[in-house]
């Protein structure tokens, strides 16, 4: 009877163990799961923030959270769409790590509203404390948006409406068919420009031996890395991508074929009389400096338009012709601009006599700029949630 008993004993204490063993085990997977689940959710809400998700947010590795961690990877990752895993552990008093691993698809979409893009000029950063010269005899056919103050010339037609943060002065003879608004409460959002795609590049290329480069009169393809400054002489035309860790210099009359992209770390520089073809972008890290008598992105149709892009200053000098976007943190123009597209920035200093801006939002699909946020608010769409092995 004594070893009967004994041995009911032990085994009655053996389930008892496994049990409280295995009731742990799922307790710490549960903790594991959803710790994985609170992973997925933070790295959600810095996807909604970004702008591209072609270079997306920086990922969260061993990342402490209640008693356990969350790891993200991703996969597949395009401008609007990417693939995420996350990845959540849990340790256990006897030292073995439970975890669980969930996966999603996530993709974007603009929401609906009135954007920088609905502007003919939307200049919305800054202070406020700027002034605004749009000088005499201009004709601009779209609203304007200024962050400041804003001095209208003379003899000027605006089609559209015109409001500022600030006062609004309008010269004789100026004729505005909307609302003229001062002291107007700011709507719509700021655009803003993230530079770590173009940071990324410019790294690559510091990378490459020391060097200058001219390129006078060629094709290029793929990506040219110059570790130094670059000139461009005659013509340029292929499909590729030129990126400068020094300055570029287009000198004057030169041809800037379709589909070339220019990234320069210093001041992109390009002298009078020069043409630029359809689909190109110019971005430096500097400033952007385009002399008299340039001719950008003529002829083009939707979404091939040229795009300016830098975060330090634009100058458009006169006579300037664009079909496309500019953005920059101070803008300046000269006489006789002809635009059709859009001007945006931070801060608008002058825009010179004669000009003449046509809003047309369709040259260029703003939202596929590298590193560009147009201030819509996005939204999120899962699909494909698994739970991997």
């Amino acid at each position: 009877m004594m070893l009967i008993v004994s041995t009911l004993a032990l085994l009655i204490a053996s389930f008892m163990s496994s049990g409280n063993i295995s009731a742990i085990t799922d307790m710490q997977a549960e903790q594991a799961f959803f710790i994985a689940s609170a992973g997925m959710e933070s790295y959600l809400e810095l996807l909604e923030a970004d702008a591209d998700w072609a270079t997306p947010p920086a990922v969260f590795t061993n990342q402490a959270f209640g008693n356990g961690t969350f790891t993200i990877t991703y996969s597949n990752q395009a401008t609007d769409s990417i693939d995420v895993t996350s990845t959540g552990k849990v340790t256990g008093w006897d030292g073995n790590s439970v975890q669980r691993v969930i996966t999603q698809h996530i993709t974007k979409a603009a929401g609906a509203g009135t954007t920088f893009a609905d502007f003919a000029l939307f200049y919305g950063g800054g202070n406020g404390s700027i002034d605004t010269d749009i000088n005499r005899n201009q004709t601009i056919a779209g609203d304007i948006f200024i962050k400041g103050n804003l001095d209208i010339g003379r003899n000027c037609t605006i089609t559209g409406n015109v409001s500022a943060t600030g006062e609004i002065s309008v010269g004789n003879g100026t004729n505005i068919s909307g609302d003229t608004t001062e002291y107007a409460s700011q709507t719509v959002t700021q655009p803003t420009l993230t530079t770590t795609y173009y940071d990324s590049l410019i790294t690559t290329a510091s990378g490459q031996p020391a060097g200058n480069r001219t390129f006078e009169a060629e094709a290029i393809s793929g990506t040219v890395y110059v570790n130094g400054n670059a000139i461009i002489k005659d013509y340029i035309n292929g499909s590729g991508t030129i990126v400068v860790t020094g300055s570029v210099d287009i000198k004057s009359e030169v041809d800037i074929g379709d589909n070339i992209t220019v990234v320069s770390d210093g001041t992109l520089l390009m002298r009078v009389n020069g043409t630029v073809g359809k689909s190109v972008t110019f971005y430096s890290s500097s400033d952007i400096d385009l002399r008299a008598g340039i001719v950008l992105g003529s002829g083009a149709g939707a979404g091939e338009g040229v795009i300016l892009l830098s975060p330090g200053d634009v100058v458009l000098g006169n006579n300037t012709t664009i079909t496309g976007f500019v953005f920059g943190d101070d803008v300046t123009i000269g006489t006789n601009l002809d635009l059709t597209g859009n001007l945006s920035g931070n801060r608008f200093d002058s825009l010179g006599q004669g000009g003449d801006l046509t809003k047309d939002n369709t040259k260029v699909n703003h939202s596929s700029i590298q590193g560009f946020n147009t201030g819509l608010s996005i939204t999120l769409t899962t699909s494909l949630w698994r739970e991997a092995l």
